[in-house]
């Protein structure tokens, strides 16, 4: 028996120890699956690390490349001159635009939706802040003078109807009590010219319940409007505002000029709101409870079917409606309804709706129209200064004009794409600049072209880093301008990336686009348009945030006049409305792109943080107990 139990024992010993063998096998098997997929895992990770930098090297650095344009509803019009301008560029890039409101043209830039952008209020604090993050900050370049016009529709489709009553006491007899309206003969189509004032505007845009049709004041501006003659009936309720939701330079100017001239009215609405603090004029509308619409051609729109801004549909204007928009699309909107059919192609009758630009009165005390000689002269008053003619002594001067801006940054474009924002800037200054007016548009003053001409130099230079590139100053620029221009402007600074790999014709040496150095044998070398020095344009810009603050006249004789301003203004008027824009700021130079500037990057950073993360969670897991390797 013992020597079966023996047996026993040792036959059972044998079993154990060819399973603990075939384990071992199925084990090393197992493991070397694992290893080979991890492997695998490993070199499939890598490449998709690695792959974007081997191919972004192995790309031709000539290859054509798309340039995004952030542009404002205001800019759309001389956009269009620059896409025009720039296709056939020889070794330019393709350009799109990419239309919205200032601050999202901005925020595109700064998160990558768009390689420049277009607006007519600069980059704020939190803005700078936020491209700086990037590794990159911002260069300005002024390119458009804009004046904003009032679009107005009247109390009926067909616009303000003048009457010539008769004595209702033929009809009526001569009961004192009889409150039946006078019947209404000889019925007249106002045409114009249509004024606003201030208050006009403060009680539309604000508003306020005093109704501007029954404003004594606004009727005895009504042209055609004689005592004792012609009349109208007045409606029950003001004209209705149609606002912009997208936050833009629009608001802010509307919003700076209502403060200013009717100090009073913005805190009554502001106290009806109940908001404490007031809120100062933003680029959103502060008054959020006022109806809106999305852009510039939605709220002219809007006007053009005799609508308001209602979020219910299809609201009649009864009252009549006005909006911000500009000379261009303003005129454009008259032009179309006086060129609209009858009736559409259903035979149903079509709704022509009478449209006025309004006049406004200036500083100066005069009663004007957005034409571009007003708004250049606003402009060359006070040196770029926006709002300049609405509170001071500028003759002549549109009181809302401001200048709009290409910001692009001073790192991140390619060496083509540099050359291209450089050719649309120098377009649009020398020009453009000479046919704003077919655009509705004024022209930049001369300081403000310096300043243009000067940022262009920067970002050539500032984005022309590549290896391989060079800047190079030059006149022979038919590879990088829209051929028969800029031969004024003499030699400029380019990228040297030509398409056949040939050099560009060096015809002197590089020069400091700002303090016009250059070798002691060649004297200095600087561009000189309209007798204004390039490299004497701050690149910081007038084109600045508005406010009250002080903004220097081009001359003493710009002095306070008989401005449309309310008692309670004096003291913001007397400084005009402007500000300064701080310096812009040196870029950083950074080791390596942040997460966001560089997308091949950013794979090998999401790379290294998922790997970080494997390790922290297997260490975590192997402390509770979890798994034991």
């Amino acid at each position: 028996m013992a020597k079966k139990v023996v047996t026993g024992k040792t036959t059972g010993t044998k079993q154990v120890g060819r399973a603990m063998k075939e384990n071992k096998k199925i084990g090393a098997r197992r493991g070397l699956l694992s290893r080979g997929i991890l492997s695998a895992g490993a070199v499939l990770l890598l490449g998709w690390a690695v792959v974007p930098f081997v191919a972004g090297a192995q790309t031709d650095p000539a290859e054509p490349v798309e340039l995004r344009i952030g542009v404002t509803h205001e800019s759309l019009a001389p956009a269009l001159t620059w896409l025009g301008a720039v296709k056939n560029i020889p070794g330019s890039t393709t350009a799109r635009q990419i239309s919205g409101g200032d601050a999202q043209s901005k925020e595109r830039m700064i998160t990558g939706g768009a390689d420049i952008a277009v607006s007519g209020t600069p980059f704020t604090e939190a803005e700078t802040k936020a491209l700086e993050a990037t590794g990159r900050s911002v260069i300005e370049a002024p390119i458009q003078a804009v004046g904003m016009s009032f679009l107005v529709s009247g109390p009926r489709p067909e616009g303000i109807d003048l009457c010539g009553f008769v004595d209702d006491d033929l009809f009526l007899g001569d009961d004192p009590d009889d409150e039946t309206p006078p019947e209404c003969l000889k019925v007249r189509d106002f045409e114009g010219p249509l004024r606003l004032t201030s208050a006009n505007l403060a009680d539309v845009f604000l508003e306020s319940p005093v109704n501007n049709w029954q404003d004594p004041e606004f009727l005895s501006l009504l042209g055609e409007f004689q005592p004792g003659g012609l009349s109208m009936y007045s409606p029950l309720r003001p004209a209705s505002a149609v606002l912009r939701s997208d936050a833009g330079m629009a608001n802010l100017a509307l919003g700076t000029y209502l403060r200013a001239t009717q100090p009073t009215k913005w805190t009554d609405r502001s106290t009806s709101l109940f908001l404490n603090p007031e809120p100062a004029p933003d680029a959103t509308w502060p008054f959020t409870r006022a109806p809106a619409k999305q852009g510039l051609p939605d709220a002219v729109g809007v006007i053009r079917q005799w609508k308001t801004a209602s979020a219910a549909v299809d609201v009649p204007a009864e009252s009549g409606a006005m909006t911000m928009t500009t000379p261009l699309a303003a005129a454009q909107a008259i032009q179309a309804e006086a060129e609209e059919p009858a009736f559409d192609a259903t035979g149903e009758a079509n709704l022509r709706t009478d449209l006025y630009v309004a006049q406004m009165k200036n500083g100066a005390g005069e009663w004007l129209s957005p034409t571009p000689a007003a708004i250049s002269t606003s402009l060359a008053a006070g040196g770029g200064a926006p709002l300049f003619a609405a509170t001071q002594n500028v003759p002549g001067g549109w009181p809302l004009s401001w200048a709009n801006s290409i910001y692009a940054p001073d790192s991140g474009l390619t060496g083509v794409e540099a050359n291209t924002v450089a050719a649309i800037i120098r377009w649009q200054s020398t020009v453009g600049r000479q046919r704003s007016a077919e655009l509705s548009d004024g022209q930049l003053p001369d300081v403000l072209v310096a300043q243009a001409l000067a940022a262009a130099d920067k970002i050539v230079s500032s984005n022309c880093t590549a290896a391989g590139l060079k800047t190079v100053l030059t006149s022979d620029v038919e590879r990088f301008a829209p051929a028969g221009t800029l031969a004024d402007l003499g030699k400029t600074l380019w990228c040297d990336t030509p398409l056949d790999g040939s050099p560009v014709v060096d015809e002197g040496p590089a020069v400091d686009p700002f303090t016009g150095a250059v070798d002691a044998l060649t004297g200095a070398i600087v561009p000189v348009v309209a007798g204004v020095s390039a490299s004497s344009g701050s690149t910081s810009g007038t084109n600045s945030p508005l406010s009250a603050s002080s903004a220097t006249p081009s001359s003493s004789s710009a002095t306070v006049g008989s401005a449309d301003f309310s008692t309670e203004s004096a003291d913001t008027a007397t400084g005009g409305i402007a500000a300064t824009l701080p310096p812009v700021k040196v870029a950083r130079i950074m080791p390596l792109p942040l997460p966001g500037s560089d997308p091949r990057f950013d794979r090998l950073a999401t790379l290294a943080l998922g790997g970080l993360m494997f390790l922290g969670v297997r260490a975590l897991m192997r402390r509770s107990g979890l798994i034991s390797a």
